[in-house]
């Protein structure tokens, strides 16, 4: 089972020199977030043809690209500017996934929600629907990802109505444990949407904050989990988004991982 992790590491200030370090602890496949420009700048044509030839010489290959979120990037957002700029970062992350042989795009249908939130969600799912199209034509699968309470998209049924009338095939869901677990029924919201989950976001919590901790260091019950995503069939990569406790390698983390999955 191969398991995915960020592509950063701790006090390694540039992507390109995080690379090799993920290599030697036998890191194979790395999510990569496109927010952060002066971590990785991906419209620097040098920076972007080094960090292809980085990965090409290291064995790591990039397996989804995180589109930019929040309050700037929010496709739900009935405010034009703020609509038309979260679009436009979707398409500069297919444009990117598709130049990295990335798999799949993760997506977030919106950021904090305000009291009234009539129309986003009809908003946010127009966006998807020609996104995905548009990330098809590439080779690439949107993962839409479930997200805490007070964002669009934290239930089964508000991920269902977003992915209403969506080709399957150009989009599946990124199944988060963190944010599933704040909902207080863990289980039965990754057993309605690990069925659909073509990715997933692996960390763990305490049940009320979202502290995106190494799993084991929370109370979700990981058995329980990973005996629902065997039991499915389920075939979502596993993508640890968190990092390892203080010392530890990824090749361990992997280790812990899988244990604690029941594998």
């Amino acid at each position: 089972m191969e398991i995915v992790c960020p592509a950063w590491y701790p006090g390694i200030e540039k992507l390109i020199d995080a690379i090799p370090v993920l290599a030697d602890q036998g890191v194979t496949a790395v999510e990569i977030g496109i927010d952060f420009p002066e971590y990785f700048d991906h419209r620097d044509s040098f920076e972007l043809d080094s960090l292809i030839s980085r990965l090409g010489t290291s064995g790591i290959r990039v397996h989804s690209v995180h589109a930019p979120f929040g309050p700037r990037y929010d496709i739900s957002s009935l405010d034009d500017a703020v609509h038309e700029r979260g679009v436009d970062a979707l398409i500069d992350s297919i444009e990117l996934a598709s130049i990295l042989e990335a798999r799949n795009v993760i997506v977030h249908a919106s950021d904090v929600l305000p009291k009234t939130a009539n129309g986003r969600l009809e908003r946010a799912r127009g966006v998807l629907r020609e996104m995905a199209g548009v990330a098809q034509e590439s080779g690439i699968v949107l993962a839409l990802e479930n997200l805490p309470p007070g964002y669009l998209g934290h239930t089964p049924g508000e991920i269902v109505a977003l992915l209403d009338g969506i080709d399957p095939e150009s989009i599946g869901i990124c199944f988060d444990t963190g944010h599933a677990n704040l909902s207080g029924r863990f289980i039965e919201f990754a057993e309605s949407m690990l069925v659909r989950a073509v990715t997933t976001h692996i960390h763990d919590n305490n049940g009320s904050e979202d502290q995106h901790l190494f799993p084991g260091y929370g109370n979700i019950n990981w058995q329980e989990f990973g005996s629902a995503y065997r039991r499915l069939g389920s075939t979502a990569s596993l993508m640890l988004e968190c990092i390892p406790p203080e010392g530890m390698l990824w090749s361990e983390a992997f280790q812990r991982l899988r244990s604690a999955l029941g594998e």
